[in-house]
């Protein structure tokens, strides 16, 4: 299992069985992802996105296989892709600024990456299982972030690779974003259903303990407009609702962040 963390500070997740291999999100794809993952395994490979965000789903176009992706969020990828140029000029903003490390590598092609590229996707299946040889990853339908996020259950090592959806920050605020109350739901069904080991969020290279689950159930449970202040989007410049949850028990994470509409979608 294999958590691969570009410059930007996205990661993707490579499982690795006996007989094929799964990759989970291609990160932005200003790198040569195929290489890196032929360093580590050879292995035929198939794809999957949490979801459509660019940081998500932007290297699919690295990759001759089809990716596998919510049907929700092929309208999320499109439009992501038809804002590449305004992704790419706040991500040289931020390193400008010293805010973040420079994401390209040096044989960044700028014009090729901005050029549309079709890429085709495949419909995944709310608990349908990838037999990667002595391996199982099964993929559970988790709305929240987007509409048609989805995690991977890691079976072998109770790894839950959750995306954007559990981590120290929860963006909700999007309208395509599923209302607090599914994400609070479908987390719950997946604490009592899965033997959790260890969550790894998109952002983060460090496996957060399953607790972290329970801190956002806290959170999403106790937020309202009383115990939030306003969040300005750092990019579009919208305005939303931000609660933060104290956390003690959970070393690095002394908060989590749930970031969520003004007035319900």
């Amino acid at each position: 299992l294999f958590h691969i963390q570009e410059p930007s500070g996205v990661c993707c997740t490579l499982i690795v069985g006996k007989k094929k291999a799964l990759l989970v999100d291609t990160g932005y794809g200003f790198a040569n992802l195929p290489e890196t993952i032929k360093q580590l395994t050879e292995l035929p490979l198939q794809i999957i996105n949490t979801h459509g965000h660019l940081d998500h789903a932007g290297g699919n176009y690295l990759f001759s296989q089809a990716a596998f992706l919510h049907p929700f969020e092929k309208a999320v990828y499109a439009d992501y892709q038809r804002r590449k140029a305004y992704m790419l000029a706040y991500l040289d903003r931020r390193a400008a600024s010293g805010k973040s490390v420079n994401p390209y590598p040096e044989d960044f092609d700028r014009e090729s990456y901005l050029t549309y590229k079709k890429i085709s996707f495949l419909q995944p299946l709310n608990h349908q299982k990838f037999d990667l040889g002595g391996r199982t990853a099964e993929v559970i339908f988790m709305p929240g972030h987007t509409v048609g996020s989805l995690a991977l259950f890691d079976c072998e090592s109770a790894t839950l690779i959750a995306g954007d959806n559990i981590g120290p920050s929860l963006w909700i605020m999007f309208d395509h974003s599923a209302p607090a109350e599914e994400l609070y739901n479908v987390l719950s069904q997946i604490k009592r259903d899965y033997p959790i080991g260890q969550v790894l969020y998109s952002h983060s290279g460090t496996p957060y303990p399953p607790q972290i689950i329970d801190h956002l159930l806290r959170g999403l449970a106790h937020m309202s407009p009383k115990t939030s202040s306003i969040f300005v989007h750092p990019r579009d410049g919208y305005k939303a609702w931000h609660h933060k949850e104290p956390v003690s028990d959970i070393p690095g994470i002394n908060v989590i962040h749930i970031v969520y509409p003004l007035s319900p979608p």
